[in-house]
C-alpha cells in the first residue's frame, strides 16, 4: 500500500510543478505587473476586531470565521452547495488495517508552507488535534474529534495524547484510528460511554464520509508547534499588564498556512492581511498563480478616534461612512439603521452559526422557568425589529445548513420547528407561581485605548468614549422587557471579552448571551457541549472514574449524556440521527440554552472591486482572486493621504 500511495504522491507532485510553472508565466503577463510591484492593496470592512486569531479557542465574534477562512487551511473544505472538496488534503480514502484490526482513514497532504516558509506537514496536524484535546487548552471544539480512537478518555484525562489514534506516516500522510466498540470491555465501555457496535462495509464508508466534512471545520485548521511553543505566556515590553498568547495581538506571532498571511494586527486600529508567499509554493512557481490581492486592509475606528470629529460614533457607521466616500471598497458589517440602505446591491450567505441564551442551571435551578425564559422571547421580533441585518430567526437549538443522515437531507428540516409552540401565554403558563431576580451577561467591544495611547494626539481625545453599536446590548435590552412583563426582573451587565470568559467559566452570569461559533455539518457539533464529558472545558479529576467538568451551564444529566454517546459511538446513519433528534428534544426540556437566531453573512461592494468568489457553505467569502480597477493610484492615493495625517497628529 505505502509504495503504491507514495509513487501516486510523486505523479501529482511533477504534474503540478510542470503546471505551476506554465500557469506562472501566464499570470505574470495577464497581471503586467512591473518588476518591483506586488499587486492591489484593498481597503475593506470584513469584521469586528478579532479577540484571537487562534482557531481551537473561544470565539467570541460572529465574524471572526471569515478572516479565519482566509489565513489557514484545514484538510477539506465545503463548497457552496455542501459538496466535501480538497484543501490541504487533496485525497482521502478508507482502509481496514488487517495488522492492527483497525478501521482508518487516510489523508494525502499537498506539499504546503507556512507563511513562515517551513513545511506544512502531517505531525503538524497532529499536534493541533492533539493540543484541541487537551484539558488545559480548553477548546469548544475538542468534542469533533471524539470519534477518533482514545479522544474522549484523552480529553477527560485518563489517557495520554499519546494514545491518541493519529499517526503522520510520513510528511504528507496522515492516518486517523477510529474509535471502535470492540477494542473494550463491557466495563470499559460502561465507563467510557462507548457503545457496543461494529462497522461493516455501509458504515465504515458512512463513517469515512462524516469525517472528510467534519474536518473541513476552520477551527481544526493545523497550527505551528513551534511557534504556539514560542509565543506561550509572552509578555509584551510595551505592556507588562498583558500577557500575548499565539494569535493576541501581535503578527509576528501569527503563522498561517492558508492564502494570505497577517502583516499587521494592531489591536483595536489595524487589520491587514498579505498574500501567503508560501501558499502552495516552491523555487518554481509563487503565490500569485492562487492569490490576486497583495493585502487587504481593515482599518478600525477605534485607533482612528483622535482624527476624527465625532468621537460619538459607532464602529459600524463609521465604516459606513468610509465605504459612502470611497475610502474602503467592500462593507460586510451593518447596523439595523443602514442594512435597508444597501439591501438592493447586497449579497448574503448563510452560516451555520447562531446567537443563544445560555442559563446557569445551578442558579436558575427550574426547568420551567427555564422553558419560561426561552418561550417568551419572539425570535421573529428580534430579527425584525431588534437586530435587523438578515438573521434568520431560529426554529431549533441546529441550525438549518446542519446535515441530517447524510449532505441531502438538512437535520433542521427533518426535526421541524422545535420552538413551534412559544409564545408570551405559553411562558406564563410555564412560570406558574415562580419568579425570580436575575443577571444577564452580554460582550462589549474591548476598550483598545490601553494598547493604542501613543496614537492618541491628547488625553482629552484619549479619555473620550467611543459609543459602539452594540447589537447584544440591544438584544438583552428586549429580552429584559419582555421578561418584565413576566414579573421577571433581570438586570444586564455588559463585559469586554476577558472578563465575560472569565464569567462563564466561573459561572458568574445567571443568563448569558452566547455566540454559537460551530462552522459545522454535524449536529453532534452544537448539542454535544452540554454533556458532561463534551464541554471542551478542563476537567476535574476523580481518581475513582473519569475526569468530568460540565459546560458553562452547569448542566448534569446522564439521560442527556447517553443520549450524545449514542449518537457519538452511532455507525449506522439513521440511528445516529435518531439519537442526535432525541438530544436536541431534551436539551429543550432541560432547556440550559436557547437558540434566537442563525447568522448570515452580507457584503456590499463598489465598483471598483470584482472577483468576489462564492461563499463556502459555511458563508465565508473567497477573497484570492479580488481585482482593484486603477489600483495603482489608488494605492498612491491612499499612502498619501496616510502619510499626511500621520504628520499632522505627528504632536
Amino acid at each position: 500500500m505505502e509504495h503504491t500511495k507514495s509513487m501516486r504522491r510523486a505523479m501529482k507532485r511533477v504534474l503540478a510543478l510542470a503546471l505551476c510553472v506554465c500557469f506562472g508565466v501566464l499570470l505574470l503577463n495577464a497581471c503586467g505587473l512591473k518588476e518591483d510591484e506586488k499587486g492591489a492593496v484593498v481597503q475593506l470592512y470584513l469584521a469586528d476586531f478579532p479577540q484571537t486569531l487562534d482557531p481551537a479557542l473561544l470565539q467570541g465574534n460572529s465574524d471572526t470565521t471569515q478572516l479565519l477562512s482566509l489565513l489557514f487551511e484545514p484538510l477539506t473544505r465545503m463548497d457552496d452547495d455542501g459538496d466535501v472538496k480538497g484543501a490541504l488534503a487533496d485525497d482521502w480514502y478508507g482502509e481496514y488495517d488487517t495488522v492492527n484490526q483497525e478501521y482508518a482513514i487516510f489523508f494525502e497532504l499537498n506539499e504546503s508552507q507556512w507563511s513562515n516558509g517551513t513545511g506544512v506537514t502531517a505531525d503538524d496536524v497532529v499536534w493541533a488535534w492533539k493540543r484541541i484535546l487537551n484539558p488545559d487548552t480548553e477548546s469548544p471544539y475538542a468534542p469533533l474529534l471524539y470519534c477518533i480512537k482514545n479522544a474522549k478518555a484523552i480529553k477527560a484525562g485518563i489517557m495520554t495524547s499519546d494514545d491518541l489514534g493519529i499517526t503522520a506516516e510520513d510528511d504528507q500522510l496522515l492516518k486517523v484510528v477510529f474509535e471502535d466498540a470492540k477494542d473494550f470491555s463491557e466495563e470499559e465501555r460502561a465507563e467510557y460511554g462507548i457503545q457496543p457496535y461494529v462497522y461493516d462495509e455501509d458504515t465504515f464508508e458512512y463513517a469515512c464520509d462524516r469525517f472528510a466534512e467534519n474536518v473541513s471545520n476552520i477551527h481544526l485548521s493545523p497550527v505551528s508547534e513551534n511557534v504556539v511553543k514560542r509565543y506561550k505566556d509572552y509578555k509584551s515590553e510595551d505592556d507588562r499588564d498583558h500577557v500575548y498568547q499565539w494569535g493576541d495581538y501581535s503578527a509576528a506571532s501569527i503563522v498561517t498556512n492558508g492564502m494570505f498571511k497577517v502583516q499587521s494586527f494592531v489591536a483595536g486600529n489595524r487589520l491587514v492581511l498579505e498574500r501567503n508567499g508560501y501558499y502552495r509554493y516552491d523555487e518554481d512557481n509563487d503565490t500569485d498563480e492562487y492569490v490576486t490581492p497583495y493585502r487587504l486592509s481593515i482599518t478600525y475606528y477605534e485607533g482612528q478616534i483622535n482624527y476624527s470629529t465625532e468621537p460619538d460614533q459607532s464602529q459600524e457607521n463609521y465604516q459606513a461612512s468610509q465605504y459612502d466616500n470611497g475610502k474602503i471598497h467592500m462593507l460586510s458589517r451593518f447596523t439595523k439603521d443602514n442594512y435597508g440602505s444597501y439591501s438592493k446591491k447586497m449579497e448574503t450567505a448563510s452560516t451555520t452559526n447562531g446567537y443563544a441564551y445560555l442559563f446557569n442551571t445551578r442558579t436558575i435551578t427550574d426547568a420551567s422557568v427555564r422553558q419560561a425564559l426561552a418561550a417568551a422571547l419572539d425570535r421573529s421580533a428580534i430579527v425584525n425589529d431588534v437586530t435587523g441585518t438578515g438573521e434568520v430567526a431560529a426554529t431549533g437549538f441546529v441550525p438549518s445548513g446542519v446535515f441530517d443522515t447524510d449532505s441531502d437531507s438538512d437535520f433542521r428540516e427533518e426535526g421541524g420547528n422545535a420552538y413551534a409552540d412559544y409564545s408570551f401565554d405559553r411562558a406564563q403558563e410555564l412560570l406558574g407561581g415562580s419568579r425570580g431576580s436575575y443577571k444577564l451577561i452580554y460582550l462589549i467591544p474591548e476598550d483598545f485605548s490601553r494598547y493604542n495611547s501613543t496614537q492618541f494626539s491628547s488625553k482629552r481625545l484619549l479619555e473620550q468614549s467611543v459609543d459602539n453599536y452594540n447589537v447584544y446590548e440591544n438584544i438583552a435590552n428586549y429580552a429584559i422587557e419582555r421578561w418584565g412583563e413576566l414579573g421577571i426582573s433581570v438586570e444586564a451587565e455588559g463585559l469586554v471579552f476577558s472578563e465575560y470568559e472569565a464569567a462563564l467559566k466561573e459561572g458568574d452570569f445567571d443568563i448569558a448571551g452566547y455566540n454559537v461559533i460551530m462552522d459545522s455539518t454535524d449536529a453532534l457539533a452544537y448539542l454535544a457541549p452540554y454533556a458532561t464529558m463534551y464541554s471542551g472545558r478542563q476537567v476535574t479529576i476523580d481518581l475513582e472514574g473519569a475526569g468530568v467538568t460540565p459546560g458553562y451551564t452547569g448542566l448534569e444529566s446522564d439521560e442527556y449524556d447517553a443520549l450524545i454517546d449514542r449518537a457519538t459511538y452511532t455507525a449506522e446513519p439513521k440511528a445516529r440521527a435518531e439519537a442526535l433528534h432525541e438530544a436536541e428534544q431534551m436539551l429543550d426540556e432541560l432547556c440550559p440554552a436557547t437558540m434566537l437566531f442563525y447568522y448570515t453573512n452580507s457584503y456590499v461592494a463598489d465598483s471598483k472591486l470584482s472577483g468576489i468568489g462564492k461563499a463556502d457553505y459555511y458563508g465565508c467569502l473567497s477573497l484570492e482572486d479580488l481585482k482593484l480597477s486603477n489600483w495603482r493610484k489608488v494605492n498612491s492615493e491612499e499612502d498619501a493621504a496616510s502619510l499626511a495625517l500621520e504628520e499632522e497628529h505627528a504632536d
